[in-house]
């Protein structure tokens, strides 16, 4: 068998119906297989795969294991050559080639979909109140990639999760996902492995995917937030160095919460103006800005400092 698809599915069953659907329509080839990891969801996910899509490989969890290890699930039962590892929010718009391809948001927008792997310089701009001063600004524009068209074909550090093909040998030398990143990260560091055995991570613009993006994580925010941080300190942990990432943490640390308790302050301010000028749609969004921030910092800034 040349192709096993493997997508991890969370109630987002409407998503993964088009997805399943995109897959049919594009007829694979005849030596392929499609098994889906359903994550204990409560939205009918399994009934929708059993009735609608019987050629489909289900397993169904009786509680959520997590991206990582629901993944691993379907490589065990799998047998083909190649497994692409396919977000349920995706629509397959071409045949699967080859490592990372082009993602495309539902308005047709190019995502970020290749990027270097994170340095510390970087994550500290993005996630940390070094943000509010530009801080490091171009070591974060160089792990995103943000001057790459996503229109030549190269070799980069890794690609995005959301739809990852992988040699099967080179899943044998480097080793499948690991299992103790729970979301986030797991394909990050699953590209490192496969770079420090020997192997190309190669971004692949003439294969088109939509990636609708964040449907399962949309539905907890702060959590997601927080399952972030943690699974990039272990990254960095596991790969750069334990003491390393504990000096880089007496500054990450803190530098996180304060972000958010400047933004409370901002947003308060933006809120204020919002309102003012019968701004609904902003008042809105700085309201939940607020909102999450002021969770963060009552709810989980102790975590975040002590604990992560």
């Amino acid at each position: 068998m040349k192709l096993s698809i493997v997508i991890v599915s969370w109630n987002v069953r409407e998503d993964l119906a088009k997805c399943l659907k995109s897959i049919k329509e594009n007829q694979l080839p005849e030596e392929s297989e499609v098994i889906v990891i359903d994550n204990n969801s409560d939205d009918s996910t399994e009934t929708l795969v059993r009735e609608s899509f019987p050629s489909v490989k289900l397993i169904v969890n009786k509680q959520n294991r997590g991206f990582a290890a629901a993944n691993n699930q379907g490589v065990k039962i799998s047998r083909g050559q190649y497994v692409l590892f396919l977000n349920p929010d995706t629509i397959m718009n071409e045949n699967v080639g080859i490592c990372g391809p082009k993602l495309l948001n539902e308005d047709g927008t190019i995502q970020l979909s290749a990027r270097s792997f994170p340095t510390f310089r970087g994550v500290l701009y993005h996630h940390t109140a070094l943000r509010f001063v530009r801080l490091f600004r171009q070591e974060y524009k160089k792990w995103l990639m943000k001057d790459f068209n996503h229109k030549t074909q190269m070799d980069v550090d890794q690609v995005m999760g959301a739809a990852l093909m992988v040699r099967r040998s080179a899943i044998d030398k480097a080793g499948m996902m690991d299992e103790s990143f729970f979301m986030y990260y797991e394909e990050v560091d699953l590209c490192y492995r496969i770079k420090q055995a020997g192997w190309r991570v190669v971004f692949v613009p003439e294969v088109v995917i939509t990636h609708l993006g964040g449907k399962s994580t949309e539905q907890i925010p702060v959590e997601k937030r927080i399952m972030m941080l943690t699974s990039l300190l272990k990254f960095f942990r596991k790969n750069r160095g334990k003491f390393s990432t504990m000096l880089f943490s007496c500054i990450f640390k803190p530098a996180v919460v304060l972000r958010d308790i400047l933004n409370i302050i901002s947003s308060l301010f933006m809120y204020v103006i919002s309102a003012a000028i019968f701004d609904r749609k902003r008042r809105k969004k700085y309201a939940a800005q607020v909102r999450n921030s002021l969770l963060l910092v009552t709810r989980y800034s102790w975590r975040i400092l002590f604990k992560m």
